[in-house]
């Protein structure tokens, strides 16, 4: 049989459904569109452009990496990010969804009070998807961002470099706030922590399990690093500085006390992703 573009995603697409696998038609084009070395949107005004054998050997050997739950964004060693391309390896967390309404609120924050140079830090950069997405938009903002994997820095800093912005964003190597002991304070801080209780671990879908454990886990109720982010944060903030971070399905009511009951807090928001589940935390360092 001589596979068409639109047949193989239809039929693969069918394929990895019956499978179990996520959103198989995304996947299908994702993969074939790396295969491929296309642009996913290609696919569409080529539906019916033959493959040839070295093209289908290339997309199996990619769908073989899926069925036993590789993510996607290993594969193809990208993924899309506030309208970015972000860079993507085994053993660094892939940025979600969600963590682009975490920028979406610090990005706000900052243009509601006019602040185009300002202090920013990164805590846990990860891919550096949000120090680069906030470098993006405020060019201006000095970033600091800070990891404790070298993978994660190393990853981080070749995203970096691919957009030319390894001049606004400088990387630290180390836990949390530790890094910045020598830094001026920040304006804003800003975090995605893990946040996924131990308990939990065995509930989680295999292709999750696949990332880095360190970035998911965070002791028995999944609020160990929140917690000490919280209290670790207003030493390193100006008065009035914004800390934001990302949270847990179920942790909208205990980070809130958390910030609440420290008491160098004062405005604390939550922040609901599109099906209204508050997923980000925010609050101001109290003046005095």
């Amino acid at each position: 049989m001589k596979w068409t573009i639109r047949e193989l995603i239809r039929t693969t697409a069918d394929y990895l459904r019956k499978k179990g696998i996520d959103e198989p038609r995304l996947t299908t084009e994702l993969l074939l569109s790396h295969s491929l070395g296309i642009k996913r949107v290609e696919l569409y005004l080529n539906f019916d452009k033959p493959l040839t054998a070295r093209d289908l050997d290339t997309f199996r050997e990619f769908i073989k990496r899926r069925l036993v739950h590789e993510p996607v964004q290993f594969i193809i060693g990208n993924t899309g990010f506030m309208g970015l391309e972000i860079a993507t390896r085994e053993g660094v967390f892939i940025p979600r969804q969600e963590t682009e309404i975490l920028v979406s609120a610090v990005k706000l924050w900052l243009e509601d009070r006019g602040l185009e140079e300002c202090i920013l830090y990164d805590i846990g950069t990860g891919t550096g998807a949000i120090a680069i997405s906030l470098a993006h938009f405020f060019p201006k903002v000095k970033i600091f961002a800070s990891d404790i994997s070298e993978i994660a820095l190393r990853c981080a800093r070749e995203n970096a470099l691919m957009r030319n912005l390894t001049e606004p964003i400088t990387f630290l190597s180390g836990d949390l706030l530790e890094p910045f002991a020598e830094i001026e304070n920040a304006d804003i801080i800003v975090s995605n922590p893990p946040y996924i209780a131990a308990h939990e671990i065995e509930h989680l879908p295999e292709i999750v399990k696949r990332e880095p454990i360190e970035a998911l886990i965070a002791g028995k109720e999944g609020l160990d690093i929140i917690q000490k982010l919280i209290e670790a944060t207003p030493s390193h903030l100006k008065p009035e500085g914004l800390l934001a971070f990302e949270i847990g399905i179920n942790q909208a009511e205990p980070a809130t006390k958390l910030l609440e009951s420290d008491g160098r807090y004062e405005k604390i928001r939550l922040v609901p992703d599109l099906r209204g589940i508050k997923r980000i935390a925010t609050a101001v360092k109290r003046k005095s």
